[in-house]
């Protein structure tokens, strides 16, 4: 990408000149010029619907973050140049946790065994959340998982035997800050 600092035909300019560039200023102060954007002649797809839904959802969260000074500063406090508060919440929004993997090599139906949670988040992963059922759907027991030392790995320690193991399902819930949900599960 070409740059052109201190030059005096953009210095300043914003809009756009014959329905052909765009000037914007960044907040940092520099001017960044494209090519104009027109609409699409192509009606959107379900899928691209879906999205601005998300992206609209996404908005209504940023706004209210705003409006709320602790995560305000927050977000403000993971802003780099030309982003603010409002650009790191949406952001967050738009990316939901991953639970990228279920430890369950050391549990083996016994009160006290562990299960190892591997989640993340672009931010911050605000809780995880364990159900185990048996194989028929029935809850044996649930409940939320402890953070680690290293800040990815997710620890719950069973609190009820499960006489049998085969087919029990384990469920994973990752929430980060904005709401987002994911769900994982692992079948023994």
């Amino acid at each position: 990408m070409a740059r052109s600092n201190n030059n005096p035909l953009t210095k300043g300019a914003s809009g756009t000149i014959a329905d052909l560039l765009t000037f914007r200023t960044r907040r940092s102060g520099r001017v960044v010029m494209s090519a104009k954007r027109g609409e699409s002649s192509v009606p959107p797809t379900a899928e691209q619907l879906a999205i601005q839904r998300r992206f609209k959802r996404g908005v209504i969260y940023a706004k209210a973050v705003l409006k709320d000074p602790t995560l305000k500063a927050y977000y403000t406090a993971l802003a780099g140049p030309d982003q603010s508060a409002y650009n790191m919440a949406l952001k967050d929004f738009m990316r939901p946790p991953i639970i990228e993997s279920i430890g369950t090599d050391d549990y083996h139906g016994a009160v006290g065994d562990p299960i190892l949670i591997l989640a993340y988040d672009d931010f911050k992963v605000d809780s995880v959340r364990v159900v185990i059922r048996n194989a028929a759907g029935g809850v044996i027991e649930q409940g939320n998982a402890v953070l680690q030392v290293n800040g990815l790995d997710w620890a719950y320690t069973a609190t009820t035997e499960n006489l049998v193991l085969t087919g029990t399902i384990i469920t994973i819930i990752a929430v980060d800050t904005p709401g987002n949900e994911v769900t994982k599960e692992s079948i023994l």
